[in-house]
């Protein structure tokens, strides 16, 4: 037969998992979600978009996923991929994957397109005495 004690302390083990557990799903923030509804403020963002071309880009992507035009599965994908990445790339990242994500389904992205545009130090050399 079982001991007292033994019932005793299954039973406080038992309650202190119990409350454990429903304190950690407490913490776990729906905010952070990446399925969660994505607004092109959000995306804007998450996402550190800086430029007026970035974050209208950002804008023109959610009116193509909500014209139905971008499959959510594609969008979530690159997003998700994208907020793993470190802060000051994300845009990048995104931007890179969703145009191949798109490429391969056949879907057509907004015309608008960002170019990264990055200083020569050496260009100088290319044209002196301008």
């Amino acid at each position: 037969m079982l001991s007292r004690r033994f019932i005793f302390r299954f039973f406080f083990f038992g309650l202190v998992l119990v409350c454990g557990l429903a304190l950690f799903a407490q913490s776990a923030d729906p905010a952070q979600n990446a399925d969660a509804v994505v607004t092109a403020d959000v995306l804007t963002q998450t996402l550190y978009a800086r430029t007026a071309a970035e974050k209208k880009y950002c804008e023109n992507v959610i009116a193509a996923r909500d014209a139905q035009i971008l499959p959510d599965r594609i969008f979530y994908s690159a997003y998700r991929y994208a907020m793993k990445k470190d802060k000051g790339r994300r845009f990048t990242y995104f931007q890179t994957v969703l145009t191949k994500f798109c490429k391969e389904a056949g879907v057509t992205l907004p015309t608008e397109t960002t170019t990264k545009t990055s200083y020569n130090p050496f260009s100088f050399f290319l044209s002196p005495f301008k």
